[in-house]
């Protein structure tokens, strides 16, 4: 205790206090009349509960326990929506008779600023300077921690945490409210929110500050409050927390914020309801250090007091926090702002999901596009069947397999026919289908296309393939045949295609070759015959069967040569214009099962969950409504 306070009157000591405790209402406890209890930490016990603690159901209070299980129930249906660590502090709150309460001060700037804001907040001006505010007043001490400021004596032991650092502070605010002041930093970077949006909103970042363990592999570990006291230091700080709440609706009762701005030679109006608040803490901090040097100073005290702009400060921190019959007003708060922060996020997730089935197109324009496109596939790939086939066999390689070339190219059929296919044939309609198909399946018709089997397919019948008495075509087979997209259905076509027609045209031509040969040796032996036989035949008359031979072996095999190639070339494209419409077919018959409603629906999972939370949180909304009536009730009688 100051010297100067034992010779003062104990009177005018009394009289001075009254006063003071209208100026400032966070005087400790130590001058109060009320008795001290023993077991200060058991009173001021935290609310923290560490992450590996056993969850055992609390001894509820009759009246909350409906608000209770709404929470609870709130916390499973919307677990997605809502913010589990306020959800988790508000069931504490309401499983307690007199939970504690949570106000975070938070310095824009750094942490030493709002030390010094909370010193003067509930530092006594009768008392000397006590080693609390020796410690808040600390700066560069090298221990970054939080500071987590609880009722008690400096003498109290408190369990050590690695996110933040606990003292003791005998002030009377703390006690009678029940509430613990957490100190800490809100580490803004406006810069990286700006260019990558975060899905945590501004509101839940001051509203559930993040606490860096010592470790630096740590974790940073929510901690959330009921209120929010921002401290910034100058203009500068309060456009750069204004561009960091952009996101915000509007003032919410549960954050205030202060700006240390030069003081004013007035005392300044003050609005118990503005959001924002000038303060100038080098001021209340001369006020306060002249009223602990003089009781002669209160009328100076009072005056930088009011200048200082924290008297508004003083009266925020104890707003809602007065006890009551079921739960304080700040924790009916806190419940209704969960509530409506689950209701926003719900209202955000449908809109978003109408915009997408909004601009999801309907049947008969998915139908019409899928059919434009397929009617435009169509008329390109006839165009290329035919182009293409032209150019090749119109090509020099085609040319080398002319009959009179055959001789010394009767071995290069079956690569020239096959490179005819590989390279000619349907090459850009093919990759044309992939995109085609890319479009279904953006447009829902995936399902449909993979179910859809080759039996389901209308199959042409040609002449390879009929039934006959010889091979008669049962049903019965021992081959699965499995279900093929149809983009692979060119791709099927040509392989069979060179498997079926290409073989039977070099054997035409090995057999041409042979034919021509035995013709023609066996009419150069009968010239031989002829003129050896008949003596009166000269060489030259008797050749003339050789001749006649060779004639007709060459015609021969010129026209039978020339008719299977022409034939060769109109089973190419007669069979390329079939595997066009086999597919043309197969993509309208998916549209048609589209439209029949034979495709799949897959059901929004997600509307169910939102329709219950909702509920959920309408029983919330219930619970808290009639805990609030009964309050009423109570204070009328």
């Amino acid at each position: 205790m100051p010297p100067w306070v034992a010779s003062v009157p104990r009177s005018t000591i009394l009289r001075t206090r009254r006063a003071i405790d209208r100026l400032h209402v966070a005087l400790p406890c130590r001058y109060a009349t009320e008795p001290r209890f023993a077991n200060l930490r058991a009173r001021a016990a935290s609310t923290h509960v560490s992450p590996t603690a056993i969850n055992l159901r609390p001894n509820i209070p009759p009246r909350n326990k409906e608000l209770y299980d709404a929470l609870s129930a709130l916390s499973r249906a919307a677990e997605t929506y809502a913010n589990i660590s306020r959800l988790q502090l508000a069931l504490r709150g309401v499983a307690a008779h007199d939970a504690v309460t949570r106000i975070a001060v938070l310095g824009l700037n750094s942490q030493v600023s709002a030390q010094r804001l909370a010193r003067l907040l509930l530092a006594d001006p009768l008392a000397a300077e006590e080693q609390w505010e020796k410690e808040l007043e600390k700066s560069g001490d090298g221990d970054e921690r939080a500071v987590l400021l609880k009722y008690g004596d400096e003498s109290d032991v408190h369990a050590p945490s690695p996110l933040y650092k606990v003292l003791s502070v005998p002030s009377r605010v703390l006690r009678s409210h029940n509430l613990e002041i957490l100190v800490s930093t809100l580490n803004i970077n406006v810069a990286k929110t700006l260019a990558a949006a975060s899905t945590e909103s501004s509101t839940e970042a001051i509203l559930v500050p993040k606490l860096q363990a010592t470790s630096a592999r740590g974790m940073p570990v929510p901690y959330p409050v009921h209120k929010t006291l921002v401290f910034g230091e100058g203009l500068d700080s309060a456009v750069t927390f204004g561009r960091f709440t952009s996101d915000s609706a509007g003032e919410i009762d549960a954050i205030k914020v202060a700006v240390d701005l030069p003081a004013q030679q007035e005392e300044p109006e003050q609005v118990g309801q503005n959001g924002s608040v000038a303060v100038n803490v080098q001021v209340g901090k001369q006020a306060l250090a002249s009223f602990r040097e003089s009781i002669q100073n209160s009328i100076t005290y009072e005056r930088g007091w009011f200048r200082s702009g924290l008297p508004a400060l003083s009266n925020w921190l104890v707003q809602d926090l007065q006890p009551s019959a079921s739960i304080k007003p700040a924790m009916t708060s806190l419940i209704a702002s969960i509530a409506d922060d689950v209701e926003a996020d719900i209202t955000k997730a449908d809109t978003a999901r109408l915009q997408k089935l909004a601009s999801i197109p309907t049947d008969q324009e998915l139908k019409a596009s899928i059919v434009g496109h397929l009617e435009s596939w169509a008329e390109k790939s006839h165009t290329e069947l035919r182009d293409q086939l032209d150019e090749a066999f119109s090509s020099k390689n085609w040319h080398k397999l002319s009959w009179w070339k055959l001789f010394w190219r009767v071995d290069d059929v079956t690569m020239i026919s096959s490179e005819i296919l590989e390279r000619r044939w349907l090459t850009s309609a093919e990759k044309s289908s992939i995109y085609l198909a890319g479009r279904m399946n953006q447009a829902g018709f995936a399902d449909d296309i993979q179910r859809l089997a080759v039996n389901d397919i209308p199959e042409v019948t040609t002449e390879d393939t009929a039934s006959t008495a010889e091979n008669p075509r049962t049903n019965l087979s021992t081959d699965v045949r499995k279900p093929q997209p149809w983009p692979e259905h060119i791709s099927t076509a040509r392989a069979e295609l060179i498997a079926d027609i290409v073989p039977p045209l070099q054997a035409v031509a090995q057999r041409l070759i042979l034919q021509t040969f035995s013709t023609t040796a066996l009419s150069s032996a009968l010239t031989a015959l002829l003129y050896l036989s008949v003596s009166t035949l000269s060489l030259f008359e008797a050749s003339a069967v050789a001749a006649l031979g060779l004639t007709f072996s060459l015609r021969r095999m010129q026209k039978l040569w020339e008719g299977a190639r022409e034939s060769w070339q109109g089973t190419v494209r007669e069979e390329g214009r079939r595997t066009l419409k086999g597919t043309e077919e197969v993509v309208r018959l998916i549209i048609r099962c589209h439209s029949r409603g034979e495709a799949t629906v897959v059901e929004d999972e997600g509307v169910i969950e939102r329709r219950e939370a909702r509920e959920a949180v309408q029983k919330v909304r219930d619970a808290l409504e009639r805990i609030d009536n009964q309050t009423a009730s109570g204070e009328r009688v």
